[in-house]
């Protein structure tokens, strides 16, 4: 969830009747996912948009406009989709129809190991070592637009990615893509990201994602018992070294 989602609300709100989009055309209406048996709410005042969710796995369109889901992105270097666990892998890779799902798998693998144990290899990896185009298309567009691993389809599926910077000048700031317009023109900007989490070290939420990670065993080929790199915030002085452990998960960014 971009960091400037409110405030993207904040401005098409202020600008009913007056801003003309892409694929949207003149904005009469902003909305904001609903529990309820509709679909959506619509904005009557500034502050019904402090029911934004700033983190909600379970809806894939940030806002509505003219009825029609958005998906908020921030312009710039972002993350896509956070934290995908190898335990997922499989089941997501089936419903979104991957080719080969065991040779993509093997190639994440691949890719997870070679910077555990490589000192110098870039985290940030190109999509294109691990997934076909069409492969790839196929799971960024399920993950961005339409569900999540965790829950599945969505109640609040986004039709269009909407795209402004932190600071909106005027609706000039503002771009409105399909999917295939917004994959087609960052292709060349996106990548599989490797991440991880230390068992033992100081952070509270960096050690209870990793212990999480590790519960899981469909995640061992993501977990080492060795230590690659370290934490910022440094160890806990009472965990014991040799209990530590690195826990890997994937990221989807464009940069």
């Amino acid at each position: 969830m971009p960091g400037n989602e409110v405030d993207v609300a904040l401005f098409l709100f202020r600008n009913l009747h007056k801003l003309t989009l892409p694929h949207l055309g003149i904005v009469d209406e902003v909305g904001f996912p609903s529990s309820g048996p509709s679909k959506y709410s619509i904005c009557i005042r500034e502050e019904d948009l402090s029911r934004l969710s700033s983190d909600d796995s379970r809806k894939k369109a940030d806002i509505y406009v003219n009825g029609k889901g958005i998906s908020i992105k921030q312009k710039g270097s972002q993350f896509d989709f956070n934290r995908l666990q190898r335990a997922e892998m499989e089941e997501l890779f089936k419903t979104v129809g991957i080719s080969d799902i065991k040779e993509v798998i093997d190639k994440l693998e691949f890719e997870v190991r070679r910077f555990h144990t490589t000192k110098g290899i870039p985290r940030d990896r190109p999509w294109r070592d691990s997934f076909s185009e069409e492969d790839f298309y196929k799971l960024l567009e399920y993950l961005m637009m339409k569900g999540s691993p965790n829950v599945g389809i969505s109640k609040h599926p986004a039709e269009y990615v909407m795209e402004a910077p932190t600071r909106i000048s005027s609706g000039r700031d503002i771009d409105v893509y399909t999917f295939k317009e917004y994959f087609d023109k960052y292709k060349d900007h996106f990548k599989v990201s490797i991440r991880r989490s230390w068992l033992g070290q100081k952070s509270g939420s960096e050690h209870g994602r990793a212990r999480s990670l590790i519960s899981k065993p469909g995640n061992l080929p993501f977990v080492f018992d060795t230590v690659s790199g370290k934490p910022n915030t440094g160890w806990r002085e009472e965990w014991p070294k040799d209990a530590r452990r690195t826990a890997y998960y994937l990221m989807l960014s464009k940069v």
